[in-house]
């Protein structure tokens, strides 16, 4: 069995980029059916754009070109446009999203309407916008966002500072499970370092904050897949290095340390109370496993999958194995080819017989997403499951949820081992 057909693509990476800048709209050059998910996952994923309560009012947009969606309004196209063009609709879709006042409009051409030729040009043109002519709507949803930011920060053309200072974080996303809770975690581990975070790139920042990006002393990496050319083009176009874990994602002990402890270095930083900080919860965690074995549950020998992509399969495999003493029985990562070698290299330094068919492959413990986890229980093929990816089971999150740093560290410990504390 493959979850391929669920694999989220480029197409919605290019939406994720413009609909990641607090200050931005995307109009998108398409039939409705193209605007529909990006529109209704934007809005629940980053409702607060204004940092204010919201409510939904689809009467409010309950118009021309937004369909009851306040995100991502689209030309609707129909039949008669793909013989005549949509120049008309676009212009005025343009004036309608004109009058929202955003310091950015992105632009993107749906597969349907590239394919036929389509040319995102307007009579009359004003503030800045960035257009996506023709984009790869079957690449993976890293390659399609990390084009789109690029193409962004081209736009902007964004200036090389003399004086530098703090860090910005790449390789994040609104596509990410609790991003916003995962971002504060790891803002507040690098203010015990002393480190000032800047800007997330496509994740919650604003145009001016992305202006201001060059001014940064260095570059952090949270996901490769989604940060990797990123981190090359500020190198490349303004001189600003990057750094990243060679676990991966900063999610495990020592995958955080390792994070931060890069980032010190370069920095010159005393990382000691951020160390201190993650010791105690390391504490914390080998008084549970303790309880654990009291009561004849250990973890040493349980079976797990991993189905993400490699900057989080890699990290949460060898911290399951080496702090946990689990077994990866499965791993898949879909298209994402990031971490391949260093999760072979795992896999065979450490004798271990994994297969990629993650779905079909018995285990107690599954890392994933809500949906994969369901069926995979369904069936009886896992005990329980962990959400850490989307689209996921937590409907509400009425409290932090990071999935990274070390509150997210915390919570994968504390969703793995209550499983295991309730199996027979």
């Amino acid at each position: 069995m493959s979850s391929e057909f669920d694999r989220p693509e480029g197409i919605l990476g290019i939406s994720l980029a413009f609909e990641g800048i607090s200050d931005a709209v995307t109009i998108m050059n398409g039939p409705t059916g193209c605007k529909s998910y990006p529109a209704w996952f934007s809005e629940h994923t980053y409702p607060c754009r204004d940092k204010d309560c919201y409510v939904s009012d689809h009467f409010k947009y309950y118009k021309k070109f937004f369909f009851t969606q306040p995100r991502v309004p689209c030309t609707y196209m129909d039949s008669d446009d793909y013989i005549m063009g949509t120049c008309g609709k676009l212009d005025e879709v343009f004036e309608e999203v004109k009058a929202l006042k955003p310091k950015m409009i992105g632009m993107i051409n749906s597969p349907g309407a590239s394919l036929i030729g389509e040319t995102l040009s307007l009579k009359k043109e004003e503030g800045i916008i960035v257009r996506m002519e023709s984009p790869q709507p079957s690449v993976p949803l890293g390659t399609g966002f990390q084009d789109t930011m690029i193409k962004i920060l081209d736009t902007l053309s964004i200036k090389r500072k003399a004086e530098r200072k703090g860090v910005n974080i790449l390789g994040m996303s609104v596509w990410d499970l609790g991003w916003e809770d995962s971002i504060k975690d790891l803002k507040d581990l690098l203010a015990l370092c002393g480190i000032k975070v800047n800007t997330v790139v496509g994740a919650g920042c604003s145009v001016r904050e992305l202006k201001n990006s060059g001014g940064a002393e260095l570059n952090v990496i949270v996901h490769r897949d989604m940060g990797i050319d990123i981190a090359k083009w500020y190198e490349r176009e303004l001189d600003v290095p990057y750094v990243e874990s060679r676990y991966g994602a900063p999610i495990g002990f020592d995958a955080l340390e390792d994070w931060l402890l890069r980032i010190c270095e370069f920095l010159n930083k005393d990382p000691s109370k951020a160390m201190r900080k993650i010791k105690e919860q390391r504490e914390r965690a080998a008084k549970v496993m303790l309880a654990l074995y009291t009561v004849h549950k250990p973890t040493l020998g349980r079976t797990f999958s991993v189905a993400a992509s490699g900057s989080i399969a890699y990290p949460v495999t060898t911290f399951l194995y080496s702090y946990l003493g689990l077994l990866p029985v499965s791993i898949f990562m879909g298209s994402d080819r990031s971490f391949r070698k260093e999760i072979q290299s795992f896999i065979e330094e450490n004798d271990l017989d994994v297969s990629e068919d993650v779905f079909d492959t018995p285990a107690d413990v599954m890392i994933g997403d809500g949906d994969g986890i369901a069926s995979a229980e369904y069936r009886g093929i896992i005990i329980g499951g962990f959400d850490m990816v989307r689209p996921s089971r937590i409907i509400v999150p009425l409290k932090e949820r990071p999935v990274l740093g070390l509150g997210g560290t915390m919570r994968l410990l504390d969703g793995v081992m209550n499983i295991i504390r309730r199996m027979d």
